[in-house]
């Protein structure tokens, strides 16, 4: 709790210590009328001073100007800002080649390393949205692994519990720990693995 409180608190304030650089160099340049030119002068300042990793979009930084009076030049703002989102899409992510392969089938023994690769992406500010859709990917390749006729009833039971690993993983990260401590403790758990109890 105390965690989470705290990073709320950092991130609200670096978006305050963000949003008072991108108004004293408006003010700065005195330039009352901003369009793509401005936009992007501001991007890079913002990229310098704050690294690249978390960059804010064209239309952000407008409304921030907006808000303290700037004029927009607003069909050069949504230009801009679109191509920004369509260059941004075209990147290849940072993290990228540091993600697990979803589309391996997993074991026990191997999908709590999995897991622990993601919530490291996640803490190095990795992209969330794309380190879910992994876990999801994974959890469906658990899943479609689990209906194989070919398995045996352990394999199966396998691939059915790596499922429900990802699936609490998805839904409630901050509680994975916790939860897998219990479920390990579980007679259930026990019974159908004990090996690996």
């Amino acid at each position: 709790m105390e965690g989470t409180r705290s990073s709320r608190t950092s991130r609200r304030s670096d978006s305050k210590v963000r949003r008072q650089v991108i108004i004293e160099y408006w003010r700065g340049e005195q330039c009352p009328r901003v369009g793509a030119r401005e936009l992007s002068q501001l991007q890079s300042l913002l990229a310098t001073r704050f690294g690249g990793a978390d960059l804010d979009s064209p239309a952000t930084i407008a409304r921030v100007l907006a808000d303290e009076g700037a004029e927009l030049r607003h069909p050069e703002v949504i230009e801009c800002d679109a191509q920004w989102r369509a260059d941004f899409l075209q990147r290849p992510s940072q993290d990228s080649a540091e993600l697990p392969d979803a589309k391996e089938t997993l074991t026990l023994a191997a999908v709590e390393p999995f897991i622990e690769k993601l919530e490291q992406l996640a803490r190095d500010k990795a992209d969330i949205q794309r380190l879910r859709s992994v876990a999801i990917e994974a959890r469906k390749t658990a899943q479609l692994e689990a209906r194989r006729k070919s398995l045996s009833e352990s394999q199966r039971n396998e691939q059915i519990e790596i499922a429900e690993w990802l699936g609490v993983w998805i839904k409630t990260p901050r509680l994975f720990k916790d939860w897998l401590e219990l479920r390990r403790r579980s007679p259930e758990f026990k019974g159908k693995f004990p090996s690996e109890s």
